[in-house]
């Protein structure tokens, strides 16, 4: 589509979304079937359905979540990441990205992790190079960062810098916390395009979680949790206390990284259980194929970046082939690691 036709595009979802802000419960179905008016069939469309069931089921918890989402959340925030992540990231991008995979023969990612872990050392990227990799990856149709890091918010001012310049992208940025300040949550403010997502472990440490919720939640800025885990260390998050305690603390998505085998998964159940009676939404990136849409790794939806430039195909395994230093962020995704997840289908690197 032209970029003419773009700006047409947009403009009509925008002033969906403005039709849906006037009255969010009376007119959320109706911009489901909006969007299903602008957005190819293929996009989304096992989320989609997710999302129709929650809101025809107006006693459901899963809806009093979403309506949540209009009292706690900031207006400008809320209808940023309504453009940036359903229109820019998918209503827009999906063709675009479809035809690029269609040139390049490879796949293009919905989102791409970024691995910020250093700024001015030469052995890391610096902030030309990731906003290099960042305009590539838009060329492509990927609208959607992750940040992650030994601990992304030791650099502050790149962050921002970069949600600033690319203000049409959303970001999501994996933290402890420790370093979400006021200042810092007014630049968050400010940018309205910045997510964090708080790494939990399911310990008394989680304490931090408290100051670091009530600045975000003061400043109505939308926040989310991280929690990795395996086989032996399940027990952490194996308790509806923790459920509970993350509802409590105002946490709206519980992001779940885990390769414990089915079966021996008991975080996994509870997640499925607590699904239908606790206000807040959860999604393990390895077993929910229902709401991802299946492995999202080698590109198929996801991909990151290490600190030192190689693209690694999955969160679990890092292994690359490529480096950005060394090619363009294309030829990357045509490198062999890559293609055997486009050309052979492979399902889980771990299981190879």
């Amino acid at each position: 589509m032209s970029a003419v036709g773009n700006e047409i595009k947009k403009l009509g979802l925008m002033k969906a979304y403005e039709f849906l802000d006037r009255n969010p419960e009376a007119n959320l179905p109706k911009l489901l079937d909006w969007f299903d008016t602008y957005a190819p069939k293929d996009v989304l469309s096992v989320q989609r359905d997710v999302i129709r069931d929650i809101v025809t089921r107006k006693d459901g918890n899963w809806y009093n979540l979403l309506i949540s989402l209009w009292s706690d959340i900031d207006d400008d925030v809320r209808k940023t990441i309504f453009e940036n992540m359903l229109i820019n990231a998918n209503a827009l991008a999906a063709p675009q990205a479809n035809e690029n995979r269609e040139k390049y023969g490879c796949n293009i990612p919905w989102v791409i992790a970024l691995n910020i872990n250093g700024s001015g050392d030469r052995r890391y990227l610096d902030f030309d190079e990731w906003d290099d990799v960042i305009e590539q990856a838009k060329a492509l149709g990927t609208f959607m960062f992750f940040i992650e890091g030994e601990e992304p918010l030791k650099y502050p001012e790149e962050i921002i810098a970069l949600c600033n310049k690319h203000y049409e992208c959303e970001f999501l940025m994996f933290t402890d916390g420790m370093g979400i300040t006021e200042a810092f949550a007014d630049e968050m403010l400010r940018v309205k395009n910045l997510i964090v997502a708080v790494e939990v472990s399911g310990t008394p440490e989680d304490q931090k979680l408290a100051e670091t919720a009530e600045i975000l939640h003061r400043k109505k800025l939308p926040y989310c949790v991280s929690c990795t885990y395996d086989e032996e260390s399940q027990e952490r998050f194996d308790r509806e206390d923790f459920f509970d305690k993350m509802i409590e603390y105002g946490v709206k998505l519980c992001l779940f990284f885990s390769a414990a085998p089915a079966g021996k998964d008991r975080v996994y159940d509870r997640i499925v259980e607590y699904r239908k009676k606790k206000p807040i939404m959860t999604i393990n990136f390895c077993k929910d194929s229902t709401i991802t849409g299946g492995c999202v790794a080698g590109g198929r939806y996801y991909c990151s970046i290490s600190a030192t430039g190689d693209v690694e195909a999955c969160f679990f395994y890092r292994e690359s082939d490529s480096n950005v230093r060394e090619k363009s962020l294309v030829e990357c995704l045509q490198s062999p690691l890559f293609m055997k997840f486009h050309d052979k289908n492979v399902q889980c690197v771990l299981n190879r």
